[in-house]
């Protein structure tokens, strides 16, 4: 016998699916991945605060035509791995360079290896990076850096 099954999210609207009593709850899975495009293991499916396993049957949960399944993201945390950025200098040449920089490096540590590059001085870099002035005491996480992200370097005006 099949029933339509509820699958409640803040993110998306109410989604229906027919399953059996006898369906494991990983085709609930399957169903919303078609939906969401969100993967299986990226889903977690609860029923009040119980969290469903995806090789359990619905009727071993209890799950009923009445009841709803909620569903929520895993979180999932940035990797730390080594990004390339380009850092481009405003000079008339419009010099660019190539940085190793993981999300979890300082400011401060930035500005070194451009001053080894640049021979810029960290006291005197002006750096932005999609926008935003990079400020000592922060990390390149604050600034949302991805793959191929640009560092725009400008220097401090003497006078007027």
């Amino acid at each position: 016998m099949f029933f339509n099954r509820i699958v409640h999210s803040e993110q998306w609207p109410l989604m229906t699916f027919d399953t059996a009593e006898s369906d494991k709850v990983k085709k609930i899975n399957e169903h919303i991945r078609s939906k969401t495009k969100v993967s299986v293991q990226d889903q977690v499916l609860l029923l009040d605060s119980k969290i469903l396993k995806p090789q359990r049957t619905l009727s071993s949960y209890g799950i009923n035509k009445e009841t709803t399944i909620h569903l929520t993201l895993k979180v999932v945390k940035p990797s730390d791995e080594e990004l390339p950025l380009f850092l481009v200098e405003s000079t008339k040449e419009g010099q660019r360079h190539l940085l190793q920089v993981r999300r979890s490096n300082s400011v401060a540590q930035v500005k070194e290896m451009i001053e080894s590059v640049t021979c810029v001085t960290p006291k005197t870099q002006i750096v932005t990076c999609n926008g935003k002035r990079l400020e000592d005491g922060k990390i390149m996480a604050d600034y949302n850096i991805r793959r191929g992200s640009l560092l725009f370097l400008t220097g401090h005006c003497i006078g007027g």
